[in-house]
This record gives C-alpha cells, structure tokens and sequence, in this order.
C-alpha cells in the first residue's frame, strides 16, 4: 500500500510562496523542501489547483507592477511588456523554424514539398502576426536589426514576396530534376 504524504497546511502555504514568488528557487528545492518527488509534486499541485509555475510567477509579477506602479497604470504597464517579451519570442521562434524548412529545402532534405509550403505559409502568418504585435507597442524586434524607417509594407505586399521566393524555390527544384511541385 502506497505511503500517505502528510503536508501541513503552513508548508503548503510557504511551497506557495516559494512557487509564485521566488523565480530563483527551482522546482527540486520545492520539492525537497515538501519531502516529495517530482511526481507526487506535480500530482499535489494539480490537486490543490496551483496554475503551472510560469503562469505564477507572471501573474505574481504583474499584481507586484501594479501596486509598485500605482494600480492598473502599473498593471497595464507590465502586461504590455509581457506581451511584447512574447511577440519578441514567437518572432525569433518563428524565424528559427523558417531558417531550418529553408534549409531542408536546399539541402533536399524535404520530401513532402507541399507540407513544406503550408508550413512556410503559417510561419509566415505567424511571424507578420508577432511583427503587428511589436509593432504595436512601436518598437523594433530586436536591438540586432537595423531599424529601417522606410515605408511599411502590408501584410498583401508580404505575402507577394513570400510567394516570389517560393517560386524562386520551385525553380531551384525543377532544375535539379524534381517536380517542384508544391501545391
């Protein structure tokens, strides 16, 4: 039969405050902290209804901007920079996952053409989404590009280049012998 694990209510609390509070802390200093394993700590923390760490921690650090900042001006503030770390993220993500499907196809590494194109086509989506999202809070994506103050192109306009550098790809296909069918 298996063991019962007695946590008090005091150590839950103070797991909690180490969980939602202290970012600097690990999960298996909680965890050792309860006497528990990885396991029986993700079991317990589903049962007492603690969100997942990350969502915590934001939460935490957002009631902590606003009373730092003065109520919902402080709320407000580090919700939009959380929102912008995010976009910052997806748009290096998603430039990282373009990079490797261009590179399959230079390499011939990819031998479904049309899930290839699909998938470039939502990460292009994607990554002109993240751009309207850090475009909102009118800043640059990252400190790395040059900022460029010519005219903006549209979402038509990059959708036009994608589908010229598509093409370039089917045609790189085509000379080497394949199909370079994509659709």
């Amino acid at each position: 039969m298996p063991q019962r694990i007695e946590i008090t209510d005091e150590q839950r609390q103070q797991a909690w405050e180490i969980y939602a509070r202290e970012p600097h802390k690990h999960l298996p200093e909680i965890q050792a902290f309860l006497g528990v394993s990885a396991g029986t700590f993700v079991r317990m923390r589903q049962r007492w209804g603690w969100p997942h760490r990350h969502v915590a921690l934001n939460e935490n650090s957002l009631s902590k901007a606003a009373k730092d900042e003065g109520g919902a001006a402080g709320l407000a503030k580090a919700a939009a920079a959380s929102v912008n770390d995010a976009a910052r993220a997806l748009a290096q993500a998603t430039r990282a996952q373009i990079d490797t499907l261009m590179d399959e196809q230079r390499t011939g590494r990819a031998k479904d053409h049309d899930k290839t194109a699909r998938r470039l086509a939502s990460y292009a989506k994607t990554l002109a989404a993240a751009r309207a999202l850090v475009e909102q809070e009118s800043s640059p994506l990252d400190d790395s590009e040059p900022h460029d103050n010519g005219p903006r192109r549209s979402l038509h306009e990059l959708r036009e280049e994608l589908a010229r550098h598509l093409d370039r790809v089917i045609a790189e296909e085509e000379a080497r012998g394949r199909d370079g069918l994509l659709i």
